[in-house]
């Protein structure tokens, strides 16, 4: 009986190591994926208050760029007029890995899967 249970316990221990060795390697891809969808939340809205006016953007910055997202635009011109652009669901701590994956091409903000962009 002693010895069913030793072996038991073993079995116990060592399937823990297996699972948490093996679930280490989902969670940097599921960092990645998040990364991607806030990235992609980004651009989008830096699109939107892009075409209603809002003035965001500041040339060469990602970061200061999605920051005053994050504090929020407000569009100066047609439908978007007074309207607020702002990431609510974003925080300060989500940019640095959001931002890999967006680079700046002619004052714009593009979503770039590689995440190859500086």
């Amino acid at each position: 009986m002693v010895e069913m249970l030793t072996v038991i316990c073993l079995i116990a221990v060592l399937s823990t190591v297996a699972l948490s060795w093996f679930g280490g390697n989902n969670r940097l891809a599921i960092e990645r994926v998040i990364n991607q969808r806030n990235a992609q939340e980004i651009v989008c809205l830096g699109v939107c208050a892009t075409m209603g006016g809002a003035d965001f953007v500041v040339p060469g910055d990602k970061q200061a760029t999605a920051v005053n997202l994050v504090v929020g635009a407000t569009g100066t011109q047609g439908v978007w007029k007074d309207r607020l652009f702002r990431l609510t669901n974003l925080k300060a701590t989500d940019l640095p890995g959001a931002l890999t994956f967006v680079k700046f091409d002619a004052g714009l903000m593009l979503y770039d899967p590689a995440g190859q962009q500086p």
